[in-house]
C-alpha cells in the first residue's frame, strides 16, 4: 500500500513537471481559437504526405506556388498548437504556410506503428517532402520555422540533405550535446511503474528527450554542413532548454549566415505569445535567402 501511494504520489509529480513546459493556459487559449477558427476553416487544406511507408499529415493554408514556411512542432505536440500562424496575413502575403504533426504524433505515421524514430528518419521525410513541395513551386525557397524539439530535428535536414531546404528559424531548441542532460523528471518517468502511470504520450515524449543526447551527439561532428541562413532564437528564461544554446550556435554555426537572437525576458513558449516577432524573423530570414538583406538583428 504504502509502494503504491508512493508510485502514485511521484507519478503526480512526474506528470505536473512534464506538462508544465507546455502551459497549459497557452495552449488552451490555442485550442480555443482551433475550434473557433481553424476547425471548419475552407481555407486550410488537410493532406498527407508519403514516403517510404511513413506518412506525414500536414494542414497548409495560402498560395503554393509561393515560397513554404514548414512549422515543426516538440514534444509532446500537434498541429493545432502552431494552426494560429496560418491565419496570419503577413505571412500569407509572402509564405504558403504548412504546420505538421510530426512523425509518430498525431495523424502522422511511422511506418505501420507510432514509434518514436530517430532524426535521420525525420530528416529524411521532411526532405522529401521539401523536394516535392520545390517540384510544384518552381524552386521556390523552403524555410524549416522548429520549436522545442523541432527546433533540434530541423538542422538534421540541412546536414544530411543541403539542398532541400533553404532556411531555418530555430525556436527555443537544444542543438549542442553538452546541454542535452536528463532533467530529473525524465528520470524518474523512466522508473517501472511510473512510466506505465504517466500514459502513452507522455511515455513517447520521455522516450523522445531520453534519445535527445545522443542524437545531438550524432550531429555534433556535421553543423559545418549547415551552410544556409538561419537564425536562432533563444530566451534567457527558459526553464526546459538551456539558455546557453545561443552560446553553442555562436562558437559552432557560420557566423556570415548565422543570426543568433536572445530574449532576456522570455521562457519556453515565446512563439505562443510573440507571434508578430516570429512573422517578422520569417520574413527576415526569407530575404536573406534573396540575399535583399545580411542579418536580422533584434532590438
Amino acid at each position: 500500500m504504502l509502494l503504491s501511494s508512493s508510485l502514485k504520489f511521484f507519478s503526480i509529480v512526474t506528470i505536473l513537471s512534464l506538462v508544465a513546459c507546455f502551459a497549459p493556459k497557452e495552449l488552451k487559449k490555442e485550442r480555443e481559437l482551433f475550434d473557433q477558427k481553424i476547425l471548419n476553416n475552407v481555407e486550410i487544406n488537410l493532406n498527407y504526405f508519403e514516403v517510404n511507408g511513413d506518412r506525414l499529415f500536414y494542414a497548409s493554408a495560402g498560395d503554393p506556388l509561393r515560397p513554404a514556411l514548414i512549422i515543426i512542432h516538440g514534444t509532446p505536440g500537434r498541429w493545432h498548437q502552431y494552426a494560429r500562424y496560418m491565419l496570419n496575413e503577413k505571412l500569407r502575403k509572402f509564405f504558403y504556410i504548412i504546420v505538421v504533426d510530426r512523425p509518430g504524433w498525431g495523424d502522422s505515421v511511422a511506418g505501420e506503428t507510432q514509434e518514436i524514430i530517430s532524426y535521420a528518419r525525420h530528416a529524411a521525410i521532411f526532405s522529401a517532402f521539401s523536394k516535392d513541395l520545390k517540384n510544384k513551386n518552381n524552386n521556390q525557397p523552403v524555410i524549416l520555422l522548429g520549436h522545442s524539439l523541432g527546433a533540434s530535428i530541423a538542422p538534421r535536414v540541412a546536414m544530411d540533405y543541403p539542398s532541400s531546404v533553404d532556411g531555418l528559424l530555430l525556436l527555443a531548441g537544444t542543438l549542442g550535446p553538452e546541454l542535452s542532460s536528463l532533467r530529473w523528471y525524465n528520470q524518474i518517468a523512466r522508473v517501472p511503474g511510473i512510466n506505465w502511470l504517466i500514459g502513452k504520450n507522455l511515455r513517447k515524449s520521455n522516450l523522445e528527450i531520453l534519445a535527445l543526447h545522443a542524437e545531438m551527439e550524432a550531429m555534433a561532428p556535421l553543423w559545418f554542413n549547415v551552410n544556409i541562413p538561419t537564425i536562432i532564437v533563444q530566451g534567457m528564461k527558459d526553464k526546459y532548454v538551456y539558455p546557453e544554446n545561443a552560446d553553442f550556435a555562436e562558437k559552432n554555426m557560420n557566423p556570415k549566415i548565422t543570426d543568433v537572437i536572445r530574449l532576456e525576458n522570455a521562457g519556453h513558449l515565446f512563439p505562443m505569445t510573440l507571434r508578430s516577432e516570429v512573422v517578422a524573423w520569417s520574413l527576415c530570414l526569407l530575404e536573406k535567402i534573396d540575399k535583399k538583406i545580411s542579418a536580422c538583428p533584434y532590438n
